[in-house]
């Protein structure tokens, strides 16, 4: 249990400072900074779980994972259904 909300959480973030980044590159003033630290995120995450519950690695990783992929499709989902109205 504790390995999916590790996983969920470092995910959410990745993809918070991934959207961060791409949501820069339309306008003048790119942030580069979040593209940096997003490559610590899974690190980070996978670090936590691995010294917190080491039996659960593998569902951090699925759970992080599932949030990027997930989070990726939504926002492309609700920015699209924005751009058509």
């Amino acid at each position: 249990m504790w390995g999916i909300v590790i996983g969920a959480v470092s995910g959410s973030i990745q993809l918070y400072l991934l959207s961060l980044a791409v949501g820069s590159l339309g306008t003048s003033k790119i942030k580069t900074w979040p593209l940096v630290v997003q490559f610590f995120c899974p690190v980070a995450g996978l670090g936590i779980c691995a010294f917190a519950v080491r039996s659960q690695l593998i569902h951090c990783a699925v759970a992080m994972i599932a949030v990027l992929i997930g989070g990726a499709v939504i926002n492309f989902i609700m920015k699209r259904k924005r751009k058509e109205d």
